[in-house]
């Protein structure tokens, strides 16, 4: 049995951010612990089932591995359907994204953008079940989580590959750049906290572009951002 570590920053934002926008959204109970360990062992399992799809030579130790964290995120989840059923409505939601990312995998494409996209909304997605595991209502305060986490993560995927695989490429400077002004614009012209919350983005994609940054020192600097939208994405659900 072989395990894949996750090697790229970015993802463990994704991981808890939306998460936790849902429980600020909402409210929090002690079922949110089952779904985060529940939601951390997917990913663990798609991550090394993905990695297994992707390789050539195939290792059977990540396909064990997948197994093994599928069933125990299985046994976590299970506990949350059961409680709640209509769970199963947003986990269904994710199947067809989820579908994409194995097509990608399976073509060795994983730098897609509809791939990066798709995962976005996976996790945005999650941000739902976690507010409404609180709350328990389809109602605005869930689609501001989804939207909150769809549009920050839209943004650092042109921000990270306007710095790494896209750095010489003009058209994604500009998109990046253009996109971050207007995020910002609509965060002002929502409320005053979502916009202080975006301007940190878009700072570090106009002032850290053409630089030739490790991706670790990429990484620290999109931890240190993910902090401070998160804080300030609290502010506004806890106000």
């Amino acid at each position: 049995m072989k395990f894949k570590k996750p090697n790229q920053h970015g993802v463990w934002a994704m991981l808890i951010m939306p998460f936790l926008f849902g429980v600020f959204a909402g409210e929090f109970n002690l079922f949110h612990l089952l779904f985060i360990l529940g939601w951390f062992l997917v990913f663990f399992a798609t991550d090394n089932l993905l990695f297994y799809i992707k390789k050539r030579k195939k290792d059977n130790g990540y396909l064990l591995s997948a197994g093994m964290f599928g069933v125990l995120a299985a046994l976590c989840l299970g506990v949350l359907i059961l409680r709640q059923p209509s769970l199963l409505f947003f986990f269904g939601m994710m199947i067809p994204f989820g579908g994409l990312n194995i097509y990608f995998a399976s073509i060795r494409d994983e730098r897609n953008v509809l791939n990066d996209l798709s995962a976005v909304i996976i996790f945005s997605i999650a941000g739902c079940i976690s507010y409404f595991i609180g709350h328990e209502e389809l109602d605005g305060e869930m689609i501001k989580v989804f939207v909150f986490s769809f549009l920050y993560f839209v943004g650092t995927i042109l921000y990270v590959k306007t710095m790494i695989r896209e750095k010489r490429n003009v058209k994604y400077k500009w998109l990046s750049f253009s996109y971050h002004m207007l995020l910002v614009v609509a965060g002002f012209w929502f409320h005053v906290l979502m916009g202080i919350a975006v301007v940190p983005s878009l700072i570090r994609a106009v002032t850290f572009y053409g630089k030739n940054y490790k991706p670790m020192k990429i990484g620290i600097v999109e931890i240190a951002n993910a902090c401070f939208v998160t804080f300030f994405v609290a502010l506004y659900f806890l106000k």
